[in-house]
């Protein structure tokens, strides 16, 4: 049995394939296939509004593309969801149904809420741990915080808060005011936080730390000499010194921006970058929907 998970982000499109392992273990899966397209739709809506006719294009071949990957590789359900630019686009209802129409692809766009939702489910299938946690996952155009009480996953919100929307002046102050007083309250109900932090950009930032090595939870301090250090390079010294892809190496600097600015709200000093994810929480939504009951 075969699973398909497509994530429509702001920033970038993506497709993961996996085999479900004979034990049908919660979480036990084999990954076949992932494809990731940087084609960033963030830059057309969160500043005209729409999906521009030439990403419109582009979209729908990719969404062709995908269609096709998965139909070689014989993959039996799939789930399909748009988040932040797709919601917000005024033609984006259209395009899902053009979609629909030319491939027979089912593409649902989701609210911040589920998108959370569906990104928690994969953390928690991941870290399986008790205590108290906030969860950040910085998108290209929202990040959605959760806070963990004991384990249990308690307050979650959805705030319009992004790396291509931050990178593209599209961010209001009152966005950074609410997040910042939501977060502050939150955090001011618990003790001691660990941070979680899911979202390709941290993973990187993780990786380059040297904690993934090592499994270890990373430093407020070290991502913070990992901002600056980014932030004081051009985006060629980028991606050729640190071999960012250049639809990374532009974005990360202000997605280490978010994730420092939220874990210093919540007084975290330590943040922890598990293999989760929205397309990890898809495939487990389609895991537990067709075989959590199944022996």
């Amino acid at each position: 049995m075969k699973l398909a998970a497509i994530d429509i982000g702001s920033n970038a499109l993506r497709l993961l394939i996996v085999r479900v392992l004979p034990e049908h273990k919660t979480g036990d899966f084999k990954k076949v296939e992932f494809v990731r397209i940087p084609l960033r739709l963030g830059d057309d809506v969160f500043t005209f509004g729409k999906i521009g006719a030439d990403k419109k294009k582009m979209f729908l071949m990719a969404m062709q593309a995908f269609k096709l990957i998965m139909d070689i590789h014989k993959v039996d359900l799939y789930y399909a969801c748009a988040t932040s630019a797709m919601r917000e686009a005024s033609n984006g209802e259209n395009i899902r149904d053009a979609v629909k129409k030319r491939y027979g692809l089912k593409l649902e766009i989701i609210s911040g809420e589920e998108e959370s939702r569906l990104i928690l489910q994969s953390v928690m299938e991941s870290v399986q741990r008790k205590g108290n946690f906030i969860n950040i996952d910085v998108g290209g155009g929202s990040t959605e915080i959760t806070y963990i009480h004991d384990g249990t996953p308690r307050e979650s919100r959805s705030f319009p808060i992004g790396t291509v929307r931050l990178m593209d002046g599209k961010v209001k102050q009152e966005s950074w005011d609410e997040m910042e007083s939501w977060v502050k309250k939150q955090a001011g109900r618990l003790k001691v936080i660990r941070a979680l932090g899911t979202g390709g950009n941290i993973s990187k930032l993780y990786r380059m730390s040297g904690s993934q090595a090592k499994e270890e939870y990373m430093s407020l301090d070290t991502l913070k000499s990992l901002h600056e250090k980014i932030r004081l390079m051009s985006i060629k010294d980028r991606v050729y010194e640190m071999r960012l892809n250049p639809d990374r190496a532009d974005v990360i600097e202000f997605a280490a921006s978010i994730y420092i600015k939220i874990m210093e709200w919540s007084h975290v000093d330590q943040i922890l970058a598990p293999k989760a994810g929205l397309k990890e929480g898809l495939i487990l939504e389609l895991f537990n929907s067709n075989f959590s009951n199944k022996k």
